[in-house]
């Protein structure tokens, strides 16, 4: 397909969203969330199909992880997921844990993992935080 093909076929799909996206997403636990994805997080492709551009993922990551349990081997992006979804930096992170800056930063980086007692302050932490609201910035 040649440039101007292309660019009229965009055009005709209109590219910009106006209305936020419904989406609903299916948690390993079987549940099934729903969230509006900001419009302004969403563009059309050239075949006219909905794309979530990076901000848009990055809050269905969010959203997810703080939907979903912590699992018994939490992948370091889970950790850094549930810390941004939080709101906190690493040492503020760690402080609410109970474990220093440098420890956090090695789940993150996946050079350790969470022992028993993280695991269980992690889901306490999540669960507080679920029960007092949290708000993802859209």
């Amino acid at each position: 397909m040649n440039k101007s093909k292309t660019q009229a076929k965009r055009s005709e799909s209109g590219g910009v969203i106006h209305e936020d996206v419904p989406y609903t997403m299916k948690l390993p636990d079987g549940q099934t969330v729903f969230v509006l994805v900001p419009a302004k997080w969403c563009e059309r492709d050239v075949s006219g199909e909905i794309a979530f551009k990076s901000d848009a993922v990055r809050f269905l990551d969010k959203v997810r992880v703080m939907a979903m349990k912590v699992p018994k081997q939490p992948t370091p992006g889970f950790i850094h997921t549930l810390r941004e979804a939080l709101g906190l930096t690493q040492a503020e992170f760690g402080q609410r844990l109970g474990v220093d800056l440098m420890t956090v930063s090695r789940w993150e980086r996946g050079t350790s993992r969470p022992g028993r007692l993280a695991l269980k302050a992690l889901e306490e932490l999540k669960t507080a935080a679920a029960r007092q609201g949290v708000t993802l910035a859209a």
